[in-house]
């Protein structure tokens, strides 16, 4: 649902709050358990090799967690847009002038800072792009029963 406020518009994002590390985790902690499991069952040699998959999911798992630490997946709850400026699960982002602000499949993409954000979970195409012609800086002009950016 998107609503027009006095500098920007609020827009109720309705979509699935995901962890990419979840399943992850639930990977490693099988491969932890087969290890165990090894080291009391079967040869040296198996053991070993066993744990080197391991050793290798884990420095995975971390290189990818020092990844994901500098982007923040937003999903659900109401998202407000304004000039370079949005307020949206938990945070408070000012934008700088040369923030990059992408619209990748049914999400909003904005890289700036060497931080990224994924603002997903809009009911409508129309809401992504009005979100990003209001992070742009464009005006809005509110009518009966349309916005009409300017």
């Amino acid at each position: 649902m998107l609503k027009v406020i006095d500098e920007g518009v609020q827009i109720t994002l309705t979509g699935k709050a995901k962890d990419p590390l979840f399943v992850l985790s639930f990977v490693l902690l099988g491969v932890a358990i087969l290890v165990g499991v090894s080291a009391m069952t079967l040869p040296t040699k198996a053991t070993l090799s066993i744990f080197f998959v391991f050793a290798v999911l884990v420095f995975g798992f971390n290189a990818y967690k020092r990844r994901l630490a500098t982007q923040t997946f937003i999903a659900t709850g109401s998202l407000t847009v304004k000039n370079r400026h949005f307020v949206g699960g938990g945070h408070a982002i000012k934008l700088s002038e040369n923030a990059k602000i992408d619209i990748v499949g049914e999400s909003l993409v904005i890289d700036d800072l060497g931080r990224k954000w994924h603002l997903s979970g809009f009911d409508d195409v129309k809401e992504i792009h009005v979100a990003k012609s209001v992070l742009e800086g464009k005006a809005l002009e509110k009518q009966e029963r349309a916005i009409r950016l300017l």
